[in-house]
């Protein structure tokens, strides 16, 4: 299944059999955490990389440096203030370069939420549906363009109300935050599941949000060649 599916297809958890795996996210509020810890905790993390115009987290290093040497694997996440389509492109490109040095085996993914169009009120920008479909396009072609494998994180309310699923072609990872939570019923289409925010995990002080993933994305991104590795190749012997 993995030859017959393009990077950029959007994922539903039906469309690959893999075994649900445990996710965190985490940023510098979650302050130093003990990564020997966490690894026996957790299948996978995502780190938030950094905010609009080249902030990086004041964390991320540290983070996905931990995650690299334990071999946790991780993807990245950059939180959005784009205004327009070519603050999206260098969000995008200002995430390339912090992960550059790093091994990423999972998605690179566009984070857009209230605070967001909050900062763009402020500054005059009305965020339409219309502009925030296209500053996921702009950020994501320029994450694929480089080789990587790109998703968006929205909410449900932003879901209906700020993107137009009809266009957007990418990985979801989606918040939905339930009284009871059942990983065997995701939110349709979602790749990544963030079902909590009130999370509590071995090695972290303090609460962090918590995931289900429903997609075997390291092995897609290594047989695509995808975030820095060598596309797979299969040998046949006669």
């Amino acid at each position: 299944l993995l030859d017959t599916i393009s990077f950029n297809e959007p994922t539903t958890p039906k469309e690959e059999k893999t075994t649900v795996k445990k996710y965190i996210d985490i940023s510098e509020h979650q302050g130093n955490i003990d990564w020997t810890k966490v690894k026996n905790e957790v299948d996978g993390v995502m780190i938030r990389a950094g905010y609009g115009k080249n902030n990086i987290d004041k964390k991320f290093v540290r983070n996905i440096t931990e995650c690299n040497r334990l071999g946790i694997p991780c993807g990245v996440y950059w939180f959005s203030y784009a205004l327009n389509e070519n603050m999206a492109k260098q969000e995008a490109e200002f995430c390339l370069a912090a992960i550059k040095p790093y091994k990423v085996e999972l998605p690179v993914c566009f984070d857009f939420e209230y605070d967001s169009v909050n900062v763009a009120k402020n500054n005059g920008v009305t965020i339409t549906k219309k502009i925030a479909t296209s500053l996921v396009h702009a950020f994501c072609q320029t994450i694929e363009k480089a080789g990587y494998y790109a998703m968006n994180y929205t909410n449900k309310d932003y879901l209906s109300r700020y993107f137009d699923d009809t266009t957007l072609r990418y990985d979801l990872w989606l918040a939905q935050w339930p009284n009871v939570v059942d990983l065997n019923n995701p939110p349709s289409g979602a790749g990544i599941w963030q079902y909590t925010s009130d999370g509590y995990v071995n090695g972290i002080g303090g609460r962090c949000d918590m995931n289900y993933c429903y997609v075997d994305y390291p092995s897609r991104i290594k047989a695509k060649g995808l975030n820095g590795f060598k596309k797979s190749t299969t040998t046949t012997t006669k």
